[in-house]
């Protein structure tokens, strides 16, 4: 159970889940960042904003109580303007800045604008853009145009960050006079200030996260629901998505695992189906060809171990044999030569000296059947050669050899080698051949081999005792070659093998 939870689905499982929860920090990164502006840095901004239109209105109430003159610029001189930009003195105001002159720029700017009680501008720091005289509510923001054009006695300080033609500002409308007196008799005479309005650039952008996270409202937590939400939902959401992604994978995996522990018990049978083209459908492609390989090593390997075995058991009977029954039937044949040469007459001992000698030949056959031929690095027509010159010079067979030198697989070889062994030995056992032709050529893409003989022949149809035709037809089979037998009674025998070679 262990090794299934750290096995490669639960790895996977992980990754999607800590990926997940990533990309929902992130998410949540995002949302304070860009949507959180207007309740973090701006709420100090907006601040500053309404202390200046306090401070503009009693200095305004101070500096000019009999009014405030006509084409008066408001602010203070010699500070450069700054669109689109809000600056703070080091004493932490807003810097309004006196712009005498026309504004290029369509960015909002920071400005003062005092509004009298009949709704017009009678003064501001930016005359290019507020002039007096205008009516203010067709300079000003909406909402702040609605706080002027409404009832005095009714009007209320209204602020906050809204859009204009000239972008977007947080802005702040200061009643000079609020006391119950003044606002039923409010301020109508000549440059009488009424209103007073002051804004300043306004810009939403990203924002120092870890101060707004310290900085948050209960607006914002609000605003922070739906992250909330999302990382809660992150587990089980990647958990499943873990499950589904690696589900065919894991079972893909857990198929070869299988079949590698049934190749490691022995089991090269194993075929896996290739189950897509991605690394792991090659790898299954690959283990199945590796198997098959491993499987056809092993089989060549035993093959060759149990030829191995059999041709050592077949020297070790050919040794017994040499040096127990040979060597009794030498001394036997020996014991009736020397009884015909005393007692010439006696057919009993002829017969005894004539059967020890065909005993005695049929047994130095069996034993070059029994030794068994190998190429021991040698090439086919020199193997051959050596098993030629074995009936040659231990039986006196007359033996004309041709052979090419050909070039055929290793299977091929030993094939050949162990036809021409059997071949000769029938010729030579069972057909008492004194003579023999053994040829070799390759023609047409096939290997011919011929074997022929002066022997006692026989008639092919007929049923025969012996097997060492049918080994020979065995073996050219598994070749893919044919057998031709020709051989009649007292006319000897020619048999012709044809294998195909690449």
């Amino acid at each position: 159970m262990r090794r299934r939870v750290w096995g490669l689905s639960g790895r996977l499982i992980a990754s999607y889940i800590l990926v997940t929860l990533a990309v929902g920090v992130l998410v949540k990164g995002l949302v304070v960042g860009f949507e959180l502006p207007p309740q973090v840095d701006n709420a100090q901004l907006q601040a500053q904003v309404d202390l200046a239109a306090r401070s503009y209105g009693l200095q305004l109430a101070e500096r000019y109580p009999g009014g405030v003159p006509a084409g008066t610029v408001l602010g203070e001189p010699g500070q450069p303007a700054r669109p689109g930009r809000a600056v703070t003195a080091k004493d932490g105001t807003l810097v309004v800045p006196a712009i005498t002159g026309p504004i290029q720029s369509r960015q909002a700017v920071t400005a003062v604008v005092a509004i009298g009680a009949n709704g017009r501008v009678l003064a501001s720091s930016a005359p290019s853009r507020y002039p007096p005289g205008r009516a203010a509510p067709s300079e000003l923001p909406v909402q702040a145009a609605e706080a002027v054009t409404g009832d005095p006695a009714s009007a209320v300080l209204k602020g906050g960050g809204v859009s204009t033609p000239y972008g977007n500002v947080l802005f702040w409308i200061f009643l000079p006079k609020r006391s119950p007196a003044d606002v039923r008799e409010p301020a109508s005479g000549p440059g009488q200030v009424s209103y007073v309005y002051v804004q300043a650039p306004w810009s939403p952008g990203w924002v120092d996260t870890i101060l707004a996270w310290g900085q948050l409202s209960g607006n914002a937590d609000q605003a922070l629901s739906f992250p909330y939400a999302l990382l809660i939902a992150i587990v089980p959401v990647g958990v499943l998505f873990g499950l589904l992604s690696s589900h065919r994978l894991v079972r893909r995996v857990r198929r070869l695992e299988r079949a590698t522990l049934a190749v490691a018990d022995g089991d090269y049978t194993v075929a896996l189906p290739v189950s897509g083209r991605d690394e792991v459908g090659r790898l299954e492609a690959n283990f199945t060809s590796m198997t098959r390989q491993l499987g056809s090593a092993l089989a060549a390997e035993r093959e060759r171990a149990s030829a191995d075995a059999r041709d050592a058991e077949r020297a070790r009977i050919a040794r017994e044999v040499h040096d127990a029954i040979s060597q009794h039937l030498f001394g036997l044949r020996m014991i009736a030569a020397g009884m015909r040469r005393a007692d010439p007459g006696n057919q009993q001992v002829r017969a005894i000296e004539r059967i020890s000698e065909d005993a005695l030949r049929e047994m130095q056959t069996l034993l070059i059947e029994l030794r068994p031929a190998s190429l021991n690095g040698a090439r086919l027509g020199s193997a051959l050669y050596e098993i030629c010159a074995a009936y040659r010079d231990r039986l006196g067979v007359i033996v004309d050899a041709s052979l090419d030198e050909v070039t055929v697989p290793p299977p091929v070889e030993h094939a050949l080698l162990r036809i021409t062994q059997e071949a000769c030995a029938n010729a030579v056992r069972h057909g008492n051949a004194r003579e023999l032709a053994v040829s070799m050529t390759r023609q047409d893409g096939h290997v011919e081999l011929a074997v022929r003989d002066t022997g006692t022949g026989f008639d092919p149809a007929a049923p025969h005792a012996g097997s060492g035709l049918d080994h020979i037809r065995d073996r050219v089979a598994e070749l893919g070659g044919t057998v031709d037998v020709e051989s009649a009674p007292g006319r000897g025998t020619a048999l012709t093998v044809r294998v195909p070679v690449q």
